[in-house]
């Protein structure tokens, strides 16, 4: 008889429950969102997000509060999202380089393909190679190729996943690098135009010391060239085949009501392709390329298989499957 009323119970709790969680998601948002990225502030990424941020406030009725969590090589603010509740009260930027990178050169407490409900991404940053004091008598790419050819040249990142086109230049011309990471791309840039550092992988920081004659760009690393330097040329167009792609990606911890996450991608979607987000953007030199989540997830896995041979080739991998 108890077993009986227990399962009758039970089997009376699972409309209630199904009926509460869709009430919740009927009522979201009625309070701050947290917007979560793994970057500190001052570079492309957190342009982007506060960017976002500020639209989706408008569109969603509620303060939408952007959280620097950088360290770790950017996977502090993806683990942050990852063991959030999947409320829709947090979500932010994953970048590439925490779910490809991260996993095969050090410990991290998610699971890249399955500890994220993804939503989308809204852009890609452009990298650009630039040299400074350290290297005066470095006016090109071939120069740059020539040094490195006779002594190994510093480069530094906030993520290997980043570098992955200086990886690949020193394996198609035989140049040596030493690789540094760096906990913020504004300190890379930093330490460059100081001379302290030989190049750095160069986000939207780099267009202003460029253009004080701090650094000198020499190729875009991205598959398109910058706005600012249409004479720089891209390393393919140079003759190597590589790009790096910096994906902005967004996602909420795995298990969001449906509900919810269709309104997130939504309210980041349009943010997206906002004007006036598009305008910031592009004064930044980051590309917008708004997509969804089933697209991204597309674009995601095609790109995932030339960095990770990139890491493999530059002997950054520690970690296997």
């Amino acid at each position: 008889m108890h077993r009986r009323g227990l399962l009758g119970a039970l089997a009376l709790s699972a409309p209630a429950i199904r009926t509460a969680a869709a009430q919740g998601a009927d009522r979201w948002p009625n309070r701050e969102i947290q917007l979560v990225t793994g970057f500190g502030p001052g570079g492309g990424t957190d342009l982007v997000a506060r960017a976002v941020a500020a639209h989706m406030e408008k569109s969603l009725g509620v303060s939408v509060v952007v959280r620097n969590t950088p360290g770790a090589g950017g996977t502090l603010g993806p683990t942050r999202i990852a063991q959030s509740r999947p409320d829709g009260y947090t979500f932010g930027l994953v970048g590439f380089s925490a779910l490809v990178v991260a996993p095969l050169t050090m410990d991290v407490p998610y699971k890249p393909w399955e500890s994220f409900d993804f939503l989308g991404i809204t852009s890609e940053l452009r990298i650009g190679m630039p040299v400074g004091p350290s290297l005066p008598q470095v006016r090109t790419l071939a120069d740059f190729i020539a040094e490195g050819r006779k002594r190994p040249l510093t480069v530094a990142s906030t993520n290997p996943g980043s570098a992955v086109s200086f990886f690949d230049l020193a394996r198609m011309t035989g140049m040596q690098l030493t690789y540094v990471q760096i906990s913020s791309i504004t300190e890379a840039a930093s330490q460059v135009a100081g001379g302290h550092i030989d190049s750095y992988t160069g986000t939207s920081e780099m267009i202003g010391l460029v253009k004080g004659d701090k650094l000198r760009m020499l190729a875009s690393a991205s598959i398109d060239r910058w706005p600012e330097f249409p004479e720089v040329p891209t390393l393919i167009e140079q003759g190597y085949e590589s790009a790096t792609r910096q994906l902005i990606i967004w996602a909420g911890p795995a298990g969001l009501p449906p509900a919810i996450r269709d309104r997130l991608e939504g309210a980041l979607m349009a943010a997206a392709r906002d004007p006036e987000v598009l305008a910031r953007q592009q004064a930044a030199s980051i590309a917008p390329r708004p997509v969804g989540r089933v697209e991204a997830m597309r674009l995601m896995q095609e790109v995932r298989p030339g960095v990770e041979a990139a890491l493999d080739a530059s002997g950054m991998v520690r970690k296997r499957g």
